[in-house]
This record gives structure tokens, C-alpha cells and sequence, in this order.
């Protein structure tokens, strides 16, 4: 009989040889968590200043989290260089992995994601409320008192800054932050749950791609000398495709210092249907790099059925095919937001079924009738089914308490968790780096049920979730699911990673809050972004559910129900044609995302990466397509940190308003 030494202790012994770490060093440290949590505190408070004081570049609007890959070119650099001068000192690959994956979650926290909206969001009905709008009548009068900051002044100093020697009151903040806060921790523990259990289903089983943790799984790549990050750094082709990038915004940042120096255009538009529609070509290297890593049929679908939709919309206009119905701040076409919205669901709905036997599975394991391994998740799959279950009651009795009836409550989380559920597929899939939902979930509510069953109360606590699920271009769902796929580089048991997460939750929430309060009452926020603090997030609710209410509360719209059948219809045969027809060139995740506006941003970096990729799988191969990854990789990390050095340059000089990207 043959002897060799076991596969399970040469694993061991391989991780040993040449890491310079020991074999705790491949688990999550003290260390790393620690270090994590204050890059996500510090992220938070410098994004915070940055978008609403200097108002350059996003960092944290996008799922592709611009900013985390920011930070961790700069970690993996200082780590490369402690590893040169004292080896045992240097971070090793799961503690970058930690803080990257923490960076991720931080990310979803300021900006658009929670902070900057929820808090301008509390005070801006009572500070911009006229005898004009009457929105003390239509809307405030009817918001629960310890939903708001309350006090004489609090609103007015927030807006207008405050007078010489008064103090920010903290204490009228506490009330209300500490309801929306542990609402939004319940809702990111039913998102943490919910990834874990759709984890090896995604990864093991599906193989879904992950295009936008290519870069950082590259980067955190340990060479043979057991130096992390060297082989991608030393990698000539894809700093080709890095100074490219880099210099391209670059020429567009000296442009807005220097009026003479000319500047670089990448958007051009094509009215279509007598400029009833438009087609906009935006030319974005990262985008470009990201979707080189996605599947030519799902690029593909991208921009044809964004095309196919534009068409339709178009037609609609062209015919005078019209929808009476109110719809929100952000949707567009009533007809086809309703008909996304229905393709949302029955894309969710069909992904859960096929992913039957796998959830099955995991409910045996929570009652121990099932040998499912589930040591390898950062929740045992019991934590994780009770920990869903107990984020999703606390956050249907949370918006039970806002003012939704019970059962509408019910029906808004489902509508939620569907397009939760369904943009961070799209985006794990289709590597989709920036998009937002076809319609919110108030107006799906509003027009599946009716605006009378929820009465002027319900509506009221409605308009509060523009502070939390209006734009939803990052969330903690999607962060956590690139997370999970990042934490294939940890080895050792990830049970740590949950706190880790929750941590950067906790301290990025207390970063984003101090800074966005700080500066609006140092400032007034009527000075400062006015995104957040004008007509933007301050704003939205009331804006749109005080005329709702000021007019006759009607019934359930059948038009609404119409085209989200029809979407729906259409999204159930596109993944049977998929299923059944193995030649059927078109995904279903291009319709999901084909009604929005925002995939018109991203079409046109669709269709240059398909057809880039095409020639080079036809004319140089699998071979090609390999050495031409470090290219795009290299694309998408140009820019990235080209527009965090102009973020560093506009706070050394002051400069204000130099908005180059939103990566």
C-alpha cells in the first residue's frame, strides 16, 4: 500500500511554508477586526465631509464601494512594505480580507445608503414647512412625536447653523436616532442572516461570478516569497490599463482648477421618439473593467433589453399611452416601473425555487435532521434562520409603530426583501456596479393596496422610508454577499467575521452621524449638499405624500397590477427559455433591470466590455481573455484611485464642487 502524507496536513503544511504566519495567522485576529473598525469609523467620517461639504467624487453611492477598494490599495502597499522590513509584523490575507470586507459593509452606511438621508429626513418637513404647502396640516401633524427630534430651534439651527455660543442638542437627537438606528441594525441582521443562507447555494453550488471583488481577491494574492499583493503590483499590464484610467479623470480634474485645460467629455446622449426618450452613452473605464469579468450572455442582456424597453417606452409616448398614476420622486414611466417591478419579483420568487433543495437543507439543519456542513459560515445556518426571523418581525412591528397597518407593514417588507433579495443577485451575478430599484417600495404599496387603506398616517410613515429604501444603490445585503465571497481567502473558521460585520455597522453609524450633525449645525445645512440637505433627501417625503393626502385617498390601482403581471409573465419566460434551451442566448437579469433609468447610465459600458470580450474569446482564446484580465483590472483601480487623490487634493485646497465620478 502506498504512504503519503495526508491532503488535509499538507494544506497545513503549505499554508505554513513561505506566509511567514502561523496557523492562527489564516484566521480572523483581534488585530484585524480592530484595525477594520477604525478604517470604518474613519471611512465614515471623512465620506460624510466629503459629500456634503466638498461635494467631489462619491465613494460609498455604488454597490462597486469605490472607497473600500481605496483604502485597501493603500493597506496592501503599507502591508508590502512592513512585510520587506519586519515580516512578522505584517497583515497577513485574512486579516486584509477582514478589513476589506468590513470597508465593504461600511460603505452602505453614509451618503445615500442610510445617514445622510435618515437624519436631514427627521427635520426637514418642520423646517420647510409654509402656509404654501401646509405641510404642518397634510403631513406633520400626523408623525408620532419620538419618530423626530423635538425642542424649540432644533430644526431651525440644523438648517441655519447654529448662533454664536449654542451647543449642538444632542439630546434631542437621542430619542429618535435610537429608534431608526435599531431599526436599521434589525434590518441589516436579516440581511447578514439571509446572505449566509444563500451562501453556498450562490458560490458552491450556482458558481455566480462576483465580478466586483475581482480586484481586491487579486490583490490579496500571496507569491511564492509569501508576499502579499506582489504579483499584482508587478504586473506591467495592468498598470497599462491603471495610468489609463488614472489619467483620464486626471485630465478632467485639472480641467475644473484650470478652465483652460481641456477637459475629456464621456456622456453623449441620442434622443429618440421626438425626444420623448433619450439613449445615454456614458464611456466609464471601471464599468467597462467590471463587466469584462460577467458572462457574455448577461452583458449582452443587459443592453439589448435596456434597448428593447427604451424602445417600448418610447412607443408608449409616441401612441400616448399615459398613466394617471402618482409615482414617486424617483420613478420614471408608471407603466414600466410597475412592469420591472413585476419581473423583480418573479426573478426572486423563481431564484428561491431553484434553490429549494439547498433550503431545504438548511432547514433541517435547524432542526438536527440534516448532516449539512455548516462550519465554514460565519452563523451556524439555527443563528442565521432565527436571526432572519427575528430582523424581519422587528422590522415589520418597527414600521407598524411609523403608522402602517399590520397587514401593509407585512406587504411593504415583502416588496422590500424582493428588491433586496433581487439587486444584490443582479449584482453578485452580473457584477452590476451601479443601480437602483425599478420603483420604491411606498409606491408599490401605495398602488397594490390603495392609498385609502393606508390612511393619512400610513402614507406619513411611508414618506420616512426615503430615508432609508429610496435610492438603495448600497445596502448591507449586497456588501455582505461580496463579503462572503472574499472570505474564501480566510481558512480558518469565520465565526468572528458576524461581529466583525456588526462592528463596522455600529462604528461607521456613529463616524457618518457625528460628522452630517456636526456639520450642519456648524455650517446650516441650507449651505451644504443639497442632495441631502435642499430639495433632496429633506425633502422627498413630504414632497411626495402631502399632495397624496391632500387629494381623495383612492383604491388599488389595476393598472399597477396589469403591467407587474405582464412584467412578470415576460421575466417567468425568459427563465424557462434559459432553463430549457441551452442555445438561448439572453438572461433574465437584463430584464430585471431593463426598466430604469439608471441602467442607462451603464448600458453603453455593457456593450464596449460584450463586445471587447467577444473579439478577444474569438480571435485570441481562453489564453488571451487571461492575459488581458490585469488590463481591466487595472481599469476599474485607475480610476478609483485617481478620484480619492482629487478627494485628498479638493481638502488640502479647499476646493468645493468638483464632482469628477461616480464610480
Amino acid at each position: 500500500m502506498r504512504k503519503e502524507i495526508p491532503q488535509d496536513y499538507q494544506l497545513h503544511l503549505r499554508d505554513l511554508d513561505g506566509s511567514g504566519a502561523s496557523a492562527a495567522g489564516s484566521g480572523i485576529s483581534a488585530r484585524g477586526i480592530l484595525l477594520g473598525a477604525v478604517l470604518a469609523f474613519l471611512l465614515n467620517f471623512c465620506d460624510a465631509y466629503a459629500t456634503i461639504l466638498i461635494r467631489g467624487a462619491y465613494l460609498t453611492l455604488n454597490f462597486s464601494t469605490p472607497a473600500a477598494l481605496f483604502i485597501l490599495f493603500f493597506v496592501v502597499l503599507i502591508g508590502a512594505l512592513v512585510a520587506l522590513l519586519r515580516r512578522p509584523l505584517a497583515l497577513t490575507q485574512a486579516e486584509l480580507a477582514t478589513i476589506y470586507i468590513m470597508l465593504l459593509v461600511a460603505c452602505c452606511i453614509p451618503g445615500m445608503g442610510f445617514t445622510q438621508f435618515i437624519i436631514p429626513c427627521l427635520v426637514g418637513s418642520t423646517y420647510y414647512a409654509t402656509l404654501e404647502n401646509n405641510w404642518d396640516v397634510l403631513y406633520n401633524q400626523y408623525i408620532p412625536p419620538w419618530m423626530i427630534p423635538q425642542g424649540e430651534n432644533v430644526a431651525l439651527y440644523f438648517f441655519e447653523g447654529l448662533p454664536p455660543g449654542e451647543q449642538i442638542p444632542w439630546g434631542a437627537w437621542v430619542t429618535p436616532l435610537s429608534y431608526w438606528y435599531g431599526f436599521f441594525l434589525a434590518l441589516s441582521l436579516a440581511m447578514i442572516c439571509l446572505m449566509v443562507i444563500l451562501r453556498k447555494q450562490w458560490v458552491d453550488r450556482e458558481k455566480l461570478a462576483y465580478p466586483l471583488v475581482q480586484v481586491p481577491m487579486e490583490m490579496l494574492q500571496q507569491s511564492e516569497g509569501g508576499l502579499i499583493g506582489a504579483a499584482f503590483f508587478k504586473n506591467k499590464v495592468m498598470w497599462v490599463g491603471f495610468v489609463f484610467s488614472f489619467m483620464l479623470l486626471s485630465f478632467n480634474g485639472l480641467h475644473l482648477y484650470f478652465p483652460s485645460f481641456p477637459a475629456i467629455s464621456r456622456a453623449s446622449s441620442l434622443s429618440l421618439f421626438y425626444g420623448s426618450v433619450n439613449l445615454d452613452f456614458w464611456f466609464s473605464p471601471p464599468w467597462i473593467g467590471f463587466f469584462y469579468f460577467v458572462n457574455l450572455g448577461i452583458s449582452a442582456s443587459v443592453w439589448f433589453f435596456y434597448l428593447l424597453t427604451t424602445y417600448q417606452q418610447g412607443l408608449f409616448n409616441f401612441i400616448g399611452l399615459q398613466s394617471a398614476e402618482r409615482m414617486d420622486i424617483y420613478s420614471g414611466n408608471a407603466f414600466m416601473a410597475f412592469q420591472g417591478m413585476g419581473s423583480m419579483i418573479v426573478f426572486v420568487l423563481v431564484g428561491l425555487w431553484i434553490s429549494r433543495g439547498h433550503l431545504q437543507d438548511v432547514w433541517n439543519k435547524v432542526w438536527g435532521h440534516s448532516e449539512v456542513d455548516d462550519s465554514g459560515e460565519i452563523l451556524s445556518y439555527r443563528q442565521a434562520v432565527v436571526g432572519l426571523a427575528a430582523g424581519l418581525v422587528l422590522v415589520w412591528l418597527g414600521l407598524w409603530l411609523a403608522g402602517l397597518p399590520l397587514h401593509l407593514a407585512a406587504m411593504f417588507v415583502f416588496g422590500a426583501m424582493v428588491l433586496f433579495i433581487g439587486l444584490t443577485r443582479v449584482v453578485a451575478e452580473g457584477g452590476i456596479p451601479a443601480m437602483r430599484p425599478p420603483i420604491m417600495t411606498s409606491t408599490f404599496v401605495i398602488s397594490g393596496a390603495g392609498a385609502s387603506a393606508l390612511g393619512a398616517s400610513g402614507l406619513v410613515a411611508l414618506g420616512f422610508t426615503y430615508g432609508w429604501h429610496a435610492e438603495i444603490r448600497s445596502f448591507v445585503m449586497s456588501s455582505v454577499a461580496n463579503g462572503l465571497k472574499m472570505g474564501e481567502v480566510i481558512k480558518a473558521s469565520k465565526r468572528r467575521l458576524f461581529w466583525a460585520v456588526v462592528l463596522a455597522i455600529v462604528v461607521s453609524l456613529i463616524g457618518s452621524s457625528y460628522m452630517t450633525l456636526y456639520l450642519a449645525y456648524k455650517y446650516g445645512g441650507i449651505n451644504l449638499n443639497p442632495l441631502f440637505f435642499g430639495g433632496g433627501a429633506a425633502t422627498y417625503g413630504p414632497k411626495d405624500m402631502a399632495p397624496r393626502i391632500a387629494n381623495e385617498l383612492g383604491g388599488a390601482s389595476w393598472e399597477a397590477w396589469l403591467f407587474m403581471g405582464i412584467g412578470g409573465l415576460i421575466m417567468a419566460l425568459l427563465m424557462w427559455a434559459r432553463h430549457c434551451f441551452l442555445w438561448w442566448p439572453l438572461h433574465p437579469l437584463g430584464y430585471a433591470i431593463s426598466a430604469n433609468w439608471k441602467t442607462g447610465h451603464i448600458f453603453c459600458s455593457a456593450l464596449v466590455a460584450w463586445f471587447l470580450k467577444l473579439l478577444i474569446l474569438k480571435y485570441g482564446g481562453a489564453k488571451q481573455y487571461q492575459n488581458l484580465r490585469p488590463f481591466f483590472l487595472g481599469l476599474i483601480l485607475g480610476e478609483i484611485v485617481a478620484a480619492g487623490m482629487w478627494l485628498v487634493v479638493d481638502y488640502i485646497t479647499g476646493h468645493i464642487g468638483s464632482f469628477l465620478t461616480q464610480i
